[in-house]
């Protein structure tokens, strides 16, 4: 009866701190709560059979890899990442139990633990969770693995692997196994770390990046506004000698050349870099910039554009979306033989549809729905689609992408009330 208590508590309390390591990693839909507690559940009873009926290191490990993955699959998120965290969750779990194990006694493989090593498991672990969760992993719940995800995933395996052998092996030397699982959990838990900063690095890199573009479309701005205001000063100085040019043609009752005076004098006013002037600053900005380098490499560039002077949308999530679309779009477009590009942005009853279509060559990569970059330069990108995903769904919106018949086409919907 006691053994029973003791697999059901640590077994209860091992489930209690996975979930706190998953809620470092992934987020989920209040939808999603109730199949989140069915796999938890399916979790601690599979893992109480085998703790109860098996000692075979080989087969814990199998199973535990196998339960804990199954879980990541309940998150969103990219496939690499779900595969990193499941190691490490369970390498943690495995270098904690040795230690205990080996600690206080001379284990052999297929013998039963000692009761009070599980608590003291449990309590290492509960300790690693607690370090990793305060001190090594920022950026929560961000979606994304960096560019050497594969060396993260490497280290763990090979860890696992080292200890596994060792054990196996019934290795007879207590401190060198204990020294060797200690050692190893501390190059794991600064794996939790490196993740950490690697993914904050990217994210900076990101928000540069959106910054860097911002600037551009402001100066761009500024350059049209200026160019703008100069022709208005000349035509204001000139305005006598129009007014009179006109008025020469009214009494002549030329009422056509009358409207082609007039025509000449707005197409002078007119800026050929302004494509949009909605009143929405910082949409006019990005829009002109965009644009502009679009219509500098492109063959055909169309838009249609129709949006309120205000939008209930922050001006760094539109950078976001608009920003990253566009930039993708002009350079794919402008590797292929069309080389055209469509935009379609329009608010209408508190929604904002945007649409970005473009033509392209180059095989496109994806692994399920994530699409991953083709660039040379895979450090610094590759993650801007996913940043438009992230920021779509801040709003509860709707994005949706095809790549048929060499055209790729991202259409997105947000819900926008003002």
């Amino acid at each position: 009866m006691a053994e029973m208590i003791t697999v059901l508590s640590t077994n209860l309390f091992r489930t209690f701190i996975l979930k706190r390591f998953m809620s470092i990693f992934f987020e989920i839909n209040i939808e999603e709560k109730g199949k989140e507690r069915i796999c938890y559940f399916v979790f601690f009873s599979l893992t109480v059979l085998v703790h109860s009926f098996f000692h075979f290191p080989v087969l814990n490990i199998i199973t535990n890899l196998l339960l804990i993955y199954f879980i990541t699959r309940l998150y969103v998120g990219v496939e690499k990442k779900k595969v990193l965290v499941t190691l490490l969750i369970y390498g943690i779990n495995m270098f904690c139990d040795i230690i205990a194990v080996y600690s206080f006694g001379n284990y052999m493989v297929g013998e039963e633990a000692n009761g009070m090593t599980v608590y003291i498991t449990t309590f290492l672990i509960l300790i690693c969770e607690f370090v990793v969760e305060r001190f090594l992993v920022k950026n929560k719940s961000k979606d994304f693995i960096p560019f050497h995800g594969n060396i993260l995933i490497a280290i763990p395996a090979i860890s696992i692997m080292i200890l596994l052998i060792l054990v196996m092996n019934n290795l007879n030397s207590r401190m060198i196994l204990i020294s060797v699982s200690v050692g190893i959990l501390l190059i794991n838990l600064l794996i939790f770390y490196l993740y950490g900063v690697l993914v904050d690095a990217y994210l900076k890199l990101e928000e540069r990046a959106l910054f860097e573009r911002q600037i551009a479309s402001y100066a761009n701005q500024l350059n049209i506004m200026t160019q703008t205001e100069e022709k208005v000063r000349i035509l204001k100085h000139d305005m006598k000698h129009h007014l009179n040019e006109l008025m020469i043609l009214a009494r002549h009752q030329n009422d056509d050349k009358v409207m082609d005076y007039i025509c000449d004098m707005q197409a002078y006013l007119e800026n050929p870099h302004e494509y949009i002037s909605s009143g929405n600053q910082e949409v006019d900005s990005l829009m002109n910039y965009m644009l502009n380098r679009a219509k500098t490499v492109l063959n055909h560039v169309n838009y249609e554009i129709n949006i309120p002077k205000e939008l209930a949308i922050r001006s760094f999530d539109l950078n976001v979306i608009v920003g990253n679309l566009l930039e993708n779009a002009i350079e794919s477009a402008e590797q292929s033989k069309e080389r055209w590009l469509e935009l379609f942005l329009n608010y209408e009853r508190g929604m904002l549809f945007i649409r970005v279509r473009n033509s392209y060559d180059n095989a496109i990569k994806r692994k399920g729905e994530i699409y991953i970059t083709t660039k040379k330069e895979k450090r610094i990108h590759g993650i801007g689609l996913q940043n438009v995903k992230n920021v779509v769904d801040t709003y509860k919106g709707d994005m949706q992408i095809s790549d048929k018949d060499n055209i790729f086409d991202v259409k997105i919907i947000l819900y926008a009330l003002l």
